[in-house]
């Protein structure tokens, strides 16, 4: 927490309000902090507020292949303590998490479909076909089966449908530029979201070679922050460099991603208001099997700094839970 509660201050606000704290009977109540007593009483203004008299509150989801599912652990700790998640940005596996969050499915849904999670869902070319089209034809895989899975949970949904606003992003392999969609059809802007170079062909869409976003846009805080944003929360899954060594070409570029990738967080991460750093060890990109092991992992860092995040938040909005 960037500043502590004091208890002159909550003794102040008590009085303020009227509430004869002090005279509650021994024994009545569980025993609190003061910090906690104030904590609590401001959360429950605070969450009551109407959306449009209160600050909009933003969440960035990073990339991270499958440690990215991290997220959905974290979106379901917010969820249960009554944050407010206005909207999301997201890229590459952050991009797959906010879009079915955003698109309204529960977080237990996204638990449930991480238990049949398998590469076929994301690529047809995971067979005999496929080796041979790489390995003779050199063609890489193609990720179209993502749009079919998007299809198949939440169908045909285009970014103005969504219950909550969301942004996703990608590069364009021609010119190196970050492309952020926030219309038009969202399966395939997600797909081409989390379409890794050099594992995945390139997405060909609107004039555009289009592959994962975490090449430029690792940690989307700006995005969100242009969406309107005036508090942003960065949920971050940095990559892990001390579990594995890359035994493959595909694992070396992957490597080199996710070294830029940590760099970007750096910079991203300090113009967020608060970053729960997930730190989800000894997982490969697309070991889909450990998707639900990296949500556990979310789930205990946000759990961890629950209170922190809700006193700071609540320090910043502190105006507008007390109005004059």
């Amino acid at each position: 927490m960037k500043n502590t509660l004091s208890q002159q201050l909550l003794r102040g606000l008590l009085a303020a309000v009227g509430l004869a704290v002090w005279a509650w009977p021994a024994g009545a109540l569980p025993v609190q902090t003061d910090d906690e007593i104030l904590r609590d009483f401001m959360w429950g203004r605070f969450t009551s507020l109407p959306q449009q008299e209160r600050p909009k509150i933003g969440l960035a989801l990073s990339a991270g292949g499958v440690r990215g599912f991290a997220h959905v652990g974290v979106l379901e700790v917010l969820d249960n303590a009554g944050v407010p998640i206005d909207m999301l940005a997201g890229t590459s596996m952050g991009s797959v998490v906010g879009s079915l969050y955003a698109a309204g499915l529960p977080t237990e849904r996204l638990w449930e479909i991480s238990t049949h999670m398998t590469m076929d869902k994301i690529t047809p070319d995971f067979n005999v076909m496929g080796l041979f089209r790489f390995l003779f034809a050199q063609k890489l895989p193609s990720s179209a089966n993502l749009v079919n899975f998007f299809h198949e949970q939440i169908g045909d949904l285009r970014f103005e449908d969504l219950k909550t606003p969301f942004t996703c992003s990608a590069m364009d392999i021609k010119t190196g530029e970050r492309v952020v969609f926030n219309s038009g059809p969202l399966a395939i802007a997600v797909r081409a979201s989390m379409n890794i170079p050099g594992v995945f062909e390139p997405v060909q869409y609107r004039h555009r070679a289009l592959v994962d976003g975490a090449v430029v846009d690792y940690l989307p805080v700006e995005s969100v922050k242009l969406m309107g944003a005036d508090y942003v929360i960065a949920s971050v899954t940095p990559p892990d460099f001390a579990s594995t060594t890359p035994q493959s070409v595909a694992a070396y570029l992957l490597r080199v991603g996710d070294v830029r990738g940590a760099a970007m967080i750096e910079e991203a991460a300090q113009k967020a208001n608060f970053v729960l750093t997930n730190r989800v060890l000894d997982t490969g990109t697309l070991e889909l099997d450990k998707l639900q092991k990296a949500g556990e992992v979310g789930i205990r860092e946000a759990n961890r700094h629950l209170g922190e995040l809700q006193e700071d938040i609540l320090l910043f909005v502190m105006p507008y839970v007390f109005k004059p």
